[in-house]
């Protein structure tokens, strides 16, 4: 084989394993989700549904809570963000919207990841737990002990990027509040024990904690 022949091979060759290269790369950069966990519409929905507040004695930090209320229409769009990563066909997605509506209809949601300086004070699915977990509306409290800790998988991470290493996360469910419904009314959740009290406060036309800044609101 000629120099020049033996050039065009190698050139050739180089070619091809860069275009593989290539290939390779962009295929795992198509692995990561899409929509990304803090973009879209979902992410500007989780955010505007979340609230997170701390717990100090002085200059010890004793708790942090973070939650988000799943009305139903943050139900619908946790459905919909779903139904994006997981590829579901049309029956997949409407047999999950048909169950949140069934959910939204029997109970006030929460997902709450609760860290404390004292892990054995993070036992909120404990019978005794030192926690009083109450909703405060204007017209009385609804009190719950419905807290269920669930893992915090890979899904439950992706739906929900402010959780920590360090927190517990639950399901929270209340009574169905008596009036109109908590999308449309201001009302606190207040986690209160001997450590001290912390509040949530809801529908204050405020933002949550991980939204990214510029991200507009569903309908502004």
């Amino acid at each position: 084989m000629s120099r020049s022949a033996a050039t065009r091979l190698l050139a050739v060759a180089l070619a091809a394993a860069g275009a593989l290269a290539c290939s390779s790369v962009e295929t795992v950069r198509t692995r990561a989700p899409v929509p990304a966990v803090r973009e879209g519409e979902w992410a500007a929905i989780r955010s505007q549904a979340t609230r997170r507040a701390y717990l100090y004695d002085r200059l010890s930090h004793r708790a942090t809570a973070t939650a988000t209320f799943l009305s139903l229409p943050v139900r619908e769009a946790r459905v919909r963000r779903l139904a994006a990563w997981l590829g579901w066909t049309e029956e997949e997605k409407a047999a999950r919207l048909a169950a949140e509506r069934a959910e939204a209809e029997k109970y006030e949601e929460f997902v709450l990841a609760l860290y404390t300086s004292d892990s054995r004070s993070n036992d909120l699915d404990a019978p005794t737990s030192v926690w009083r977990l109450a909703l405060k509306l204007d017209d009385g409290d609804l009190v719950t002990r419905d807290a269920t800790a669930i893992d915090a998988d890979a899904t439950v991470m992706g739906l929900f990027p402010y959780v920590g290493p360090f927190d517990v996360v639950y399901r929270v469910r209340f009574p169905k509040a008596p009036g109109a419904p908590l999308d449309y009314r201001a009302f606190r959740m207040e986690l209160t024990s001997a450590l001290g009290k912390v509040e949530l406060p809801f529908n204050d036309g405020t933002f949550g904690p991980d939204r990214p800044e510029g991200t507009p609101l569903p309908g502004r």
